[in-house]
């Protein structure tokens, strides 16, 4: 067997176009990063691939993989993607949005299709004749609807017995069964159920099946259910007869399975590993074929119709598998770009690259004056929550979890420089690196913050053992009132030798610490949150005189000397969440990047004027939390990192 591998990487359409300037927000230069992947699909004539994303909806040309097109950019957040049987029509669903449908020739939203409300809508899907779409909804009592493509009206609405707690679910493909595994509740037992869709009638049980089952299908027939569970098999039930009939074993337990209906006889699965990715012919108990991925927990993954083309979503890429019509020749593209959140950005000293620090994968690096993406060279297989830094000396430091410990390394070194011991208590994603290089800082799950320390080499001790533990800030046990997994917010001042601390608790209570002397310095104040709110950020000014801090409603700044309030600045209107911080090189000004919350369609990022509190300017761009800044030396470009799985480049020299 044959696998050609193919990478697509290049930030250009087929027509030589820079996708990361299509459709940028206002006072954006360019975005970096596609969005998080949220849904995946085939046109059923094998021309298309399209990527919901975190951003919007990506059209790509197929087997090229070159991008199209880039919709529904509007709100973002594209739950789902559907095709019409005719590859005409796009049927979506956004986040808190309404049910959309598109016209791909025209590239135009045609009908737009009230969701009644609910967030929690399932997937729309087409009928096997393309004259109905179906979905479910779990927050209206269960109820499912019917609409005309076409003209968008509600053709049916019915509640249907045992609403509650169903999953997995399916729609049959003529979209007039749903299928859907009834938890067990109060009296009534756990059941595998068929409803009519029109009707709410029950119309099948199935009492034999796996009790952590998952990715049901239907055959195209509708005559046949196939479902996998946690243990590595596959369960098929004939709906007729109500009755199981026949359960393919052996596969790996450690797997996700993935079935797959390729025609009425033909059933196909991906067995999705960590890094690993194999494609079987279920009925003939064959591997057809097995490629890498990087891996991840969240895995997604869809077939084309005919089972001859899989797309696997991994955190930072997509693999698309190909079966040629040569049965010993297959190949797998890579689609690079849809990234996941990422926790940190740094430039390089020359700030020609940008480092980004990602939730569930490595670390990740772009050539800004091509905005191409790489991986650093020699990276190891990814960890999980990178914070990335830059040293004194002008290296990429990552500072991540593998295992049990703690890992400081530098970008593009295989090797870490320090393997540091997580405490009993374990840490939580907040860190600090001191800009001097020599300390850093991570809270426990109880909120007591731990130091490291950067010793001189002695006697030429190796490198590993250069980092030790310094000391261990105990936070007030009975102010937190148990509240675990707080996460708290962590900044050092320049030179290293004070602490800030806000944390996500109950009354938000932020601490100056003393570093050398482990002693509080003072307790910052805080007016408390009108409503309980855990989210909370805090940041030290490049001159080490002031700090502020970020939380529900409010931004405060303090004095970094004796923890004195300068100045409180109440939030705006859709920025009640100004959580992620950060200041100016010249310490003239400073950003807040708020965190999404209900009603807004995009998520703000402002520019204030430290000296008089000042609101200068607002970005909208993101769709979902900011999680981090960066900028260059000359204060001129910001580069805000995303919940979105986006990177997006602004020039600041008009407001500055």
């Amino acid at each position: 067997m044959k696998n050609k591998k193919l990478v697509i990487s290049a930030p250009i359409d087929a027509d030589g176009n820079d996708v990361t300037t299509w459709a940028l927000p206002e006072g954006a230069i360019a975005r970096l990063g596609r969005g998080g992947v949220r849904d995946m699909a085939f046109s059923p004539d094998g021309q298309c691939f399209v990527v919901a994303s975190e951003i919007g909806l990506w059209l790509h040309e197929l087997p090229t993989l070159s991008p199209i097109t880039l919709w529904d950019t509007e709100r973002g957040m594209t739950d789902s993607i559907t095709f019409s049987p005719d590859n005409s029509r796009i049927v979506t669903h956004t986040f808190a949005e309404d049910i959309k449908i598109w016209d791909i020739e025209r590239g135009v939203c045609i009908i737009r299709i009230d969701d009644h409300g609910t967030s929690d809508i399932s997937k729309p899907v087409f009928s096997q004749d393309g004259q109905r779409i179906a979905a479910i909804s779990f927050s209206s009592h269960g109820k499912i609807y019917v609409w005309c493509p076409h003209t968008g009206k509600q053709l049916s609405e019915t509640e249907i017995q045992y609403s509650y707690d169903i999953h997995p679910y399916q729609f049959s493909p003529d979209a007039r069964l749903l299928v859907g595994k009834k938890s067990k509740r109060n009296s009534d037992p756990e059941s595998l159920i068929i409803w009519h869709v029109e009707t709410g009638e029950r119309i099948s049980c199935l009492t034999e099946y796996p009790n952590e089952m998952e990715n049901l299908r239907f055959s195209p027939d509708g005559k046949h259910l196939a479902a996998s569970s946690l243990d590595g098999a596959i369960w098929v039930w004939d709906i007729k007869k109500e009755r199981l009939v026949t359960t393919y074993t052996d596969y790996n337990s450690d797997a996700q399975i993935f079935p797959h209906y390729a025609s009425e006889d033909k059933l196909i699965a991906a067995v999705v590993s960590d890094h690993k990715v194999e494609v079987w012919n279920i009925k003939q108990n064959e591997k057809i074929d097995e490629f890498e991925h990087r891996g991840n927990s969240r895995r997604r993954t869809c077939f084309s119709k005919d089972g001859t083309q899989l797309a696997v979503a991994s955190p930072s890429e997509i693999k698309i598998w190909t079966k040629s019509n040569n049965s010993d020749t297959h190949t797998v593209l890579t689609l690079h770009g849809h990234i996941p959140t990422m926790d940190t950005l740094v430039f390089s000293d020359d700030e020609k690259t940008l480092a980004a620090g990602f939730w569930r994968d490595n670390v990740l690096l772009w050539d800004l004056p091509s905005r191409r993406s790489y991986r650093p060279h020699s990276e190891k297989l990814p960890g999980t929550y990178h914070n990335v830094y830059r040293s004194p000396d002008g290296k990429i430091v990552s500072i991540n979890v593998y295992g049990k410990n703690l890992n400081v390394s530098e970008v593009g070194k295989s090797e870490p420089i320090a393997e540091i011991i997580r405490p009993e208590k374990g840490l939580g994603r907040a860190k600090a690196f001191a800009p001097t290089g020599h300390r850093i800082a991570s809270a426990d799950q109880d909120d007591n913050i731990h130091i490291w320390e950067q010793t001189p080499i002695v006697n030429n001790k190796m490198e590993g053992e250069r980092w030790k533990k310094l000391i261990t800030l105990i936070n007030d046990k009975e102010f937190f009132d148990g509240l675990r997994h707080s996460s708290t917010g962590l900044a050092f001042s320049p030179d290293g030798k004070r602490l800030a601390s806000i944390s996500r608790s109950r009354d938000c209570k932020a601490c100056l610490w003393d570093v050398d002397a482990g002693k509080q310095i003072a307790e910052l104040s805080l007016t408390s949150p009108t409503n309980y709110d855990k989210d909370a950020g805090i940041a030290f000014s490049p001159n080490g005189d002031i700090i502020a801090g970020g939380k529900s409603g409010e931004i405060t700044l303090w004095d970094a000397t004796d923890g004195k309030t300068l100045m409180t600045l109440p939030q705006p209107e859709g920025n009640h969440r100004p959580i992620t911080l950060c200041f100016l090189p010249c310490g003239k000004y400073f950003l807040s990047g708020s965190w999404w919350q209900k009603g807004l369609q995009k998520v703000p990022i402002h520019l204030w004027e430290v000296a008089t509190g000042k609101d200068i300017v607002t970005f909208w761009g993101h769709t979902s939390d900011v999680q981090c800044f960066a900028f260059s030396q000359d204060n001129t470009l910001l580069a805000s990192g995303g919940h979105d799985g986006v990177i997006y480049l602004w020039d600041l020299k008009p407001y500055l």
